[in-house]
């Protein structure tokens, strides 16, 4: 995605429609902060760098924007999103919502097999600690269980919803990992295999506990990622 001058290099489109490509480079570009929150993003640019043409990059940038990681600022241009405290509270109480449903839900209709996709996930991370865990590595397994929570409830709208949420959900945890504690990730093997076992034993009591302490402690930690945050607390 970078040369050795530094700059922004983007692959050429495949069979991809051309707009779904544009959005998926620079979603990546931007999910792996090589597109900083603030940056602007200039469509000559682009276009000039993927050898296409801006109407491809300008329809990129409107899925892009959909999903809060872009916003256009009349006579300005396009921007990478910055995420503010009050986006932080937004999304985890949606999230937490719609997590609580998917357990709820799981606790109904997840078959025994679905629940063991969990547990090998929990195994995963488990194993990742062991082994030294990037935060890449956190964020993208804690996303797969909790999308994997949501799939195995079969409520197609928690799903829909999820996954709209999921980009700046992602750009967030990816903002704060590099802040967690050393024993966070320990403790999120903890968090996640108790889940499961409330999920097979079937108590929407104990599930429900367990994902709002997760995600409390999660949204703590997101904060100290936002910038108006550290701002008032400083």
């Amino acid at each position: 995605m970078t040369d050795d001058n530094g700059s922004l290099t983007l692959s050429a489109p495949s069979s991809r429609t051309l707009s779904d490509h544009v959005a998926d480079e620079l979603r990546r570009a931007i999910l792996t902060d090589r597109l900083k929150p603030g940056q602007r993003i200039v469509e000559r640019e682009i276009a000039e760098a993927m050898d296409t043409s801006r109407g491809p990059v300008r329809d990129g940038l409107k899925l892009l924007e959909n999903e809060g990681l872009v916003v256009r600022y009349p006579h300005r241009g396009t921007f990478v999103a910055r995420l503010t405290e009050r986006d932080a509270e937004e999304i985890y109480s949606l999230r937490v919502a719609l997590e609580t449903l998917a357990a709820e839900y799981a606790i109904r209709y997840a078959t025994d097999e679905q629940l063991d996709e969990l547990d090998a996930l929990v195994q995963a991370m488990a194993t990742k600690v062991e082994q030294g865990y990037t935060e890449y590595d956190s964020t993208d397994l804690d996303l797969v269980f909790h999308r994997t929570l949501c799939r195995i409830s079969g409520h197609k709208r928690v799903i829909s919803a999820w996954e709209n949420l999921n980009p700046q959900l992602r750009m967030l945890l990816l903002s704060h990992r590099t802040h967690d504690p050393a024993d966070f990730r320990e403790k999120g093997v903890q968090w996640h295999s108790r889940l499961v076992a409330a999920l097979r034993q079937r108590d929407m009591r104990v599930a429900r506990n367990v994902i709002i302490e997760h995600l409390a402690a999660s949204f703590e930690g997101a904060l100290l990622a936002v910038p108006d945050h550290k701002r008032s607390t400083g």
